[in-house]
């Protein structure tokens, strides 16, 4: 079980990816209680409730892009 405290990480993808980005972002708005922000081309602001959300956001990620980095923010 996880714990429900915020999470929030840092999605920086490679460049040649970026047409992707708008769209996962939109997808990860579409989940409840989850929030994503693009802060420019190759950058997002993952919001997610605790680590299972955390690790959700991540393996979508690995899904979506084949060039992509998470630094955890807090």
């Amino acid at each position: 079980m996880c714990k429900r405290t915020m999470k929030a990480t840092k999605l920086t993808i490679g460049f040649r990816e970026w047409s992707k980005l708008p769209d996962f972002v939109e997808t990860i708005n579409g989940e409840d209680e989850m929030l994503a922000y693009e802060i420019d081309n190759t950058t997002a602001l993952l919001v997610a409730p605790g680590e299972c959300g955390l690790a959700w956001i991540e393996a979508q990620a690995a899904q979506w892009f084949d060039d992509y980095e998470t630094e955890t923010i807090k």
